[in-house]
């Protein structure tokens, strides 16, 4: 009888660890499989990106251009440039779009006039590569949101 109880017990133990590893290699796939899972966070999506900026681009031929831009929750954006030390302002309207965290305006005429990279609360002027300007004066292609 002692026998056959310890038989029992030894298989019960034996089907107890079995199936606890099946279950922990259940739950190791599962924890995979969420860790794997891609980053879905864009600008589009996580930032706040709709409102005013406002900030002074350099220029090569005045001190600098005081430039406000306004993005509308319609897709829709107003450009004002008013150039440092000139009479010279220039207003522009279109629309907008957004993918992987660049802004690209599209004027009502004409092709598009620049790009921009979406961070929080500013946005960070491209270059015609559509690069991040660089150097002493990166800071300087920098519009902060102000409303």
């Amino acid at each position: 009888m002692k026998k056959n109880v310890l038989i029992l017990a030894a298989a019960l133990a034996l089907v107890a660890c079995g199936g606890n590893a099946q279950r922990k290699a259940v739950t190791a796939d599962s924890q995979e499989t969420v860790a794997a899972a891609p980053d879905m966070h864009t600008a589009e999506t996580s930032l706040d990106y709709l409102g005013t900026y406002e900030g002074t681009l350099p220029a090569a031929d005045c001190p600098g251009i005081q430039t406000t831009l306004t993005l509308n929750p319609d897709g829709a954006y107003k450009l004002h440039m008013k150039y440092i030390d000139r009479d010279t302002e220039l207003d522009e309207w279109g629309r907008f779009t957004i993918e992987a965290n660049q802004l690209t305006l599209y004027p009502d005429e004409g092709e598009p006039t620049g790009s921009y990279r979406v961070e929080e609360n500013r946005l960070r002027m491209l270059d015609a590569e559509k690069q991040p300007v660089t150097g002493a004066l990166a800071e300087n292609y920098v519009l902060q949101k102000t409303k």
